[in-house]
């Protein structure tokens, strides 16, 4: 039998020459999330809508209360993978949808501070626009009937629709810093200018959509990140 501190500096040197290391790692697969359900023809909140992570089997469901707001647990699962030695830190996302009687589905981004080391961060409180089931299309739809295809990406075409006719000067209360930062990252992810390139009329459609966020973009603030320190 060797020298069992031998055999450990021994593995040690040998995975630090190797590009990466087997090792347990804590996996987020959504973080806690809080945020705020609004109807987007009244601007009010939402009560008794039912929030859950998306595309996440198995996701506990949570209602809203008369305040439209809401609280989600987050998920870590713990799994071995092939990690570098020095870890990372990056800004990450996953999706948010709710339902409610006689709305479509709405959808939202949950953004956070992932890192190799440590807990995720949450970047801010996730807004949650709702529209009326029977909505009807808008002028981006038109362009996009070709090409979009999830019902995340309707409701993003709707949402683009409404940030389009926001009175910077007469915002409704819900709208503070953390919603429009939520608004356009969620229309960044979900309708990224890469995904007008598969419509027939995608240089229209994505000038159009430019043209309907820009209220909402000229509002973003950038967002300092402090770096968490090693643990």
């Amino acid at each position: 039998m060797g020298n069992p501190v031998v055999k450990g500096l021994t593995a040690l040197v040998a995975c630090l020459g190797l590009t990466a290391c087997i090792t347990q790692r804590d996996m987020v697969l959504a973080p806690d999330t809080r945020g705020v359900v609004i109807h987007a023809g009244t601007d009010r909140p939402v009560e008794g809508a039912q929030v859950r992570h998306a595309r996440l089997e198995g996701a506990p469901t949570v209602v809203t209360g008369a305040d439209g707001r809401f609280t989600l647990d987050g998920r870590i699962q713990r799994r071995l993978v092939l990690a570098y030695p020095v870890g990372g830190v990056y800004r990450d996302a996953r999706q948010v949808r709710v339902s409610a009687p006689g709305l479509a589905d709405g959808y939202a981004t949950a953004g956070f501070v992932n890192r190799s080391l440590g807990p995720p961060r949450t970047l801010y409180a996730v807004p949650v626009l709702m529209f009326p089931a029977d909505a009807g299309e808008t002028p981006l739809h038109a362009l996009t009937r070709d090409c979009l295809q999830r019902p995340d990406q309707h409701h993003a075409v709707h949402v683009a629709a409404y940030v389009a006719a926001l009175d910077p000067a007469g915002l409704p209360d819900w709208m503070d810093a953390d919603a429009v930062e939520g608004l356009v990252e969620h229309l960044d992810r979900v309708l990224p200018r890469a995904g007008f390139a598969a419509c027939a009329q995608g240089d229209a459609a994505y000038a159009l959509f430019s043209t309907q966020e820009a209220a909402l973009r000229a509002l973003d603030k950038p967002r300092t990140i402090v770096m968490p320190r090693w643990e």
